[in-house]
């Protein structure tokens, strides 16, 4: 799930919802620059628009002014009405109130509010049929000088650690005139916004045990009354498309104050487009829809290698540069054996993560992630203790009693505590601090309780379950790979006190409690990790009941394990008559049988050739054979590879769901131990075991995910929790969805 404010949700789920937005770039266009740019008043004229270039709204009507060659008696222009208070004037872009003549070099500030310098590659400006032939564009790091023959133009440059950009006309196509900027985007791009979006719809889909690759795509409908994006017109904005060109997807929402909160919907690539006098039609998808090649360096590998490494090397063969892709550090500690087929780099990386019980999947961003999809194991340290205080028990779910002790109004009366015994055979109590606070609630010795994830892990709130009495203040510390990532300050702490924070890839958390109640140890019973989001879907939400189906049962699933033994036969494993050529020449061999300790030559009527053919690049079934000392004519031989086959066996592990219903039969060839085995078919069992799905219709919400765990408001079950498996979101000037969920069991 998306982070948006508290304002956004409760905006939201208002039953009469704001107005919302939608925005989509194409190229690389810097969004937040773009947002958070502010033209400075001063110097333009009285009918200037200083907000809409920047959001790039066009100029339809322009107003007639005394400026060479710029005036036309042919009805393109209007007449310029009298500058008076609250009068309404056509948006005309930014227009200077200076003429470019005489030494005078009318130009323009523009700062960033935003905290940090931004950077900023290239520059779309569209200045109009006026338009200066030489200016400058100045920023914090330097002054560049551009040459420009049209009114639209586009630059490359570079603009880094940017506070603010000066630009300054230096000479105009016909002499004296204006400056003036009708568009203004921060990157080389096109904006299409809600204006003049008809219709747009993002869908997504994403298997929670990986059965299956992920898949996004995206379609939008803009209105081209103005032909701007017919292919015929030279300065179609169609004429800068390609395939699988960057595409971002942008949803705005009004705020009840009145702001604008903006969540990105996705990364995707041009994929098709198409327009006609009334509309334009441009259609985007996933990253994996372009990953069409194959993966050929599958390679038994005896000594074993990481699920992590290996989804490295699929990535870096694929191409894919390294901020471009994310591998969870968990799947350093799973180690494998087996090659990868010759299959497409997107199926191994699928392969790849349901072998480390993950998800493979794209970001908002446009970054490839393969993320573990299960809750990792957790162990617990505290700093102290008092002796019949176990704080093994935090984790988990037993009867918990109280012992009597001498602290300010936690011992009652009421039957409910039990006396301290004299040995050391204590009931489960939880946690209990070995400190005690004073009169303050201040400790000599702040207790601290460390939690440690076998992997990083993402994760929405945390519950904590406190005794009789509980603590007024505490502070938790996030860490990953040792380093602090956030820190959260408690607010109003209750006896069940839940944590409304986002603890995102952390596998160290520490828990330090500042203040008690004064004269009182800590008292904690339980806590609990929140995998679900705290996203509820209620009735409100929904334009009808949910619709639920009953999946078949499953009886059984079964996991496939292969073994892969050394062949003792050296044997020829494939033959090839072919005509080497004069000149160095590569040949590339699959085999339909895994093979190891290869070796080539080629025969003249079985007398060996010798021609320099080197093995370049191997893997367990597939090589590339090199020709380095080709001969001096064209020469027919026979080219043999020898080497060994591997021995191959399966078994399986299984585990029982039901006593009726089909079997689900699971072969990933990368399993071999038992232990990924056996932690696989728990996996996807658990995954089979819950058997209701929902087809949900609701008002639409961009912050929901794929794979997101969420709240089903239901009149039979409390706190439904369901995982989201499909996202459809519609815009028409206002939002709608469907979503397809399955229940959590």
């Amino acid at each position: 799930m998306q982070y948006v404010s508290t304002e956004y949700k409760d905006a939201m789920k208002q039953l009469a919802r704001n107005k919302s937005y939608m925005k989509i770039n194409i190229g690389l266009i810097n969004q937040k620059a773009q947002e958070n740019s502010v033209v400075q008043p001063g110097g333009f004229a009285y009918f200037s628009n200083l907000k809409k270039p920047l959001n790039n709204e066009s100029v339809s009507k322009k107003y007639a002014t005394f400026e060479r060659g710029y005036t036309q008696a042919d009805g393109s222009k209007y007449f310029l009405p009298r500058e008076h208070p609250g009068a309404n004037y056509y948006n005309a872009g930014i227009v200077t109130e200076a003429l470019c003549k005489d030494g005078k070099q009318p130009s323009m500030l523009i700062k960033f509010k935003t905290e940090d310098p931004v950077d900023i590659k290239g520059l779309t400006i569209q200045f109009g049929e006026l338009y200066p032939v030489e200016f400058t564009v100045e920023t914090d790091e330097k002054t560049v000088s551009i040459e420009n023959d049209g009114s639209l133009c586009r630059t490359e440059e570079t603009f880094n650690n940017a506070t603010y950009m000066r630009i300054t006309a230096k000479k105009m196509l016909k002499g004296n005139a204006r400056l003036r900027i009708e568009t203004l985007t921060f990157g080389i791009g096109i904006v299409m916004d809600n204006e003049k979006i008809v219709s747009a719809n993002l869908k997504s889909i994403i298997s929670p045990i990986s059965e299956s690759l992920p898949a996004i795509d995206f379609d939008v409908t803009i209105e081209n009354m103005d032909k701007y994006y017919n292919v015929d017109n030279a300065d179609s904005a169609i004429q800068y498309m390609s395939t699988g060109q960057e595409l971002e997807v942008h949803y705005g929402y009004t705020l009840n104050n009145g702001d604008v909160e903006w969540v990105k919907g996705g990364t995707l690539y041009m994929k098709d487009w198409s327009a006609d006098d009334t509309q334009a039609k441009f259609q985007a998808v996933d990253i994996f829809e372009y990953m069409q090649d194959e993966y050929k360096r599958g390679e038994y590998k005896p000594q074993g290698i990481s699920l992590y490494d290996l989804a490295i090397d699929v990535l870096q063969d694929a191409g894919i540069v390294k901020d471009k892709y994310w591998v969870d550090p968990h799947l350093k500690d799973i180690i494998v054996y087996n090659p990868l087929p010759v299959v497409m780099h997107k199926e191994c990386l699928q392969l790849i993560a349901n072998a480390g019980r993950s998800v493979v999947m794209q970001s908002r961003d446009g970054v490839i992630m393969l993320k573990t999809s299960y809750v990792p194991d957790v162990s617990i340290a505290a700093n102290q203790a008092a002796p019949y205080g176990d704080i093994q028990k935090v984790l988990q779910t037993v009867p918990y009693s109280e012992y009597a002790s001498f602290e300010r109004s936690y011992t009652k009366a009421d039957g409910k505590q039990y006396f301290l015994p004299r040995g050391q055979n204590y009931m489960d109590a939880g946690y209990v601090s070995a400190s005690i606070g004073d009169e303050n609630g201040q400790f000599d010795e702040n207790p601290v309780i460390t939690f440690s994830m076998e992997s990083a892990y993402t994760f929405y709130n945390m519950n904590l379950m406190f005794g009789t009495v509980w603590p007024e203040e505490f502070l938790i510390r996030t860490y990953n790979n040792g380093q602090k990532i956030g820190t959260y300050r408690s607010k109003a702490v209750k006896q069940t006190t839940v944590v409304n924070y986002t603890f995102v890839d952390v596998d160290k958390i520490e828990i330090e409690f500042t203040r008690a109640a004064p004269f009182n140890r800590i008292h904690l019973k339980r806590v609990e990790f929140g995998e679900a989001t705290d996203y509820n879907l209620t009735y409100d939400d929904l334009k009808k009941t949910p619709s639920g189906t009953k999946l078949e049962k499953v009886k059984e699933v079964r996991v496939i394990r292969t073994i892969y033994t050394k062949g003792t036969e050296l044997k020829d494993v494939t033959t090839e008559e072919i005509t080497l050529p004069t000149k160095q020449i590569s040949y590339e061999f699959g085999f339909n049988n895994a093979v190891h300790d290869l070796s080539v030559c080629c025969l003249i009527d079985d007398v060996e050739f010798e021609c320099g053919a080197v093995i370049e690049q191997i893997g367990s079934y597939y090589c590339k054979v090199t020709i380095t000392d080709p001969p001096t004519k064209p020469t027919d031989v026979v080219l043999t590879i020898r080497g060994y086959e591997y021995g191959i066996s399966t078994t399986q592990t299984t585990t029982k769901l039901n006593n009726t219903g089909s079997i689900k039969t699971w072969d990933n060839p990368l399993i071999s131990s038992e232990t990924d085995a056996a932690n696989l078919v728990e996996w996807v069992g658990a995954y089979y075991a819950a058997e209701n799905e929902y087809d949900l219709e609701y008002r639409g919400d961009p912050v929901l995910d794929c794979n997101d765990l969420i709240y089903l408001e239901s009149r039979v079950v409390d706190d439904l929790m369901v995982r989201v498996e499909e996202t459809d979101l519609k815009y028409t000037g206002s939002l709608s969805g469907k979503l397809m969920a399955r229940r959590e069991k």
